[in-house]
C-alpha cells in the first residue's frame, strides 16, 4: 500500500487516506514539535520573569501549572488521538489500533533520538 492514497468518494470530494505508519509518523512529528515548542515558550517565560522580577503567588502559580497541563492535555490528546477515533468511528477499527501503536513506535524513536542527541551534545 502507497503511503497516501487519494480517492473519491461517494460526493465526489478527493480524499487523501493515509497508511497507519504515516499518520502515526505525522501525529508523532505533530506531538513532538508541540512538546518542544511548549518547552522553549515555558524556558523563555521563566528567563522573561527572573530578568524582570515577576514574582507569582502560590495560588497563581499553581493555576497556572493546572491550566498549563489541562490545555496541553487536550492538544496532545487530540493530536495522538483525533485521527484514530476518526478511523474507529468509521469502523476501521483495525486501522485505528495500527495508527496508535505506530504513533507510539514513532514516539519511542523520536525519544530515543533526542536522548542520544543530547548524549552525544550535552547541554553546557
Amino acid at each position: 500500500m502507497n503511503i497516501v492514497q487519494n480517492y473519491i468518494n461517494a460526493r465526489g470530494r478527493r480524499i487523501m487516506k493515509f497508511s497507519a505508519k504515516f499518520a502515526g509518523f505525522l501525529q508523532a512529528s505533530a506531538l513532538a514539535l508541540y512538546v518542544g515548542l511548549f518547552a522553549i515558550v515555558v524556558q523563555r517565560a521563566q528567563l522573561w520573569a527572573q530578568a524582570n522580577k515577576v514574582m507569582l503567588g502560590p495560588a497563581t502559580g499553581i493555576t497556572l501549572f493546572l491550566l498549563a497541563f489541562v490545555v496541553s492535555a487536550l492538544i496532545c490528546g487530540s493530536l495522538a488521538f483525533g485521527y484514530p477515533a476518526f478511523l474507529f468511528f468509521s469502523n476501521k477499527k483495525g486501522a485505528a489500533v495500527r495508527t496508535v501503536l505506530w504513533n507510539i513506535a514513532w514516539l519511542l524513536v523520536f525519544l530515543g533520538a533526542f536522548l542520544l542527541s543530547n548524549i552525544i551534545y550535552p547541554y553546557r
